[in-house]
């Protein structure tokens, strides 16, 4: 089951489904990595750069959910970097309800659905669609009972 959450992990950093985190204001002055933030500008997290920032992932556009896994093959505790449902005091209040789902939804398919690729004439496209949110380009799949 590791390699399951690991496989979550890398969707979401991949996805990045909401690409700008929500608005903030900053409370006081404050210098941050010589740049001066006054007073009531509004700060957003760009979260979809860091998710994809190669200085933190190597190689961010290739799927690989081995980088959530310690080389003994556990589930890395809170990755430093990954951060799909916000940051500090503001973040998602459903993040982990949201992670125990997904696990259990995907898990669910994969153990009773056989997953592949349409057919040659339809290929997958893994580019997502703009917005405020992120979402998938229309795509087909065939999908077997396992039983």
């Amino acid at each position: 089951m590791p390699y399951t959450e690991a496989t979550i992990s890398e969707a979401l950093r991949l996805s990045s489904v909401a690409p700008l985190g929500n608005m903030h204001k900053a409370l006081y002055d404050k210098e941050f990595k010589g740049y001066m933030i006054r007073k009531g500008t509004t700060i957003i997290e760009n979260i979809y750069s860091i998710n994809n920032n190669p200085e933190y992932w190597g190689d961010p556009e290739n799927f690989r959910p081995e980088r959530f896994l310690s080389p003994s093959g556990e589930k890395l505790k809170n990755p430093p970097y990954l951060i799909p449902f916000e940051v500090g005091r503001r973040q998602c209040l459903g993040e982990t309800f949201a992670l125990d789902s997904l696990f259990l939804f995907i898990n669910a398919v994969f153990q009773n659905f056989h997953i592949t690729q349409y057919s040659k004439d339809f290929p997958l496209d893994f580019e997502s669609l703009p917005g405020f949110t992120r979402g998938p380009k229309p795509f087909y799949v065939r999908i077997a009972s396992r039983l």
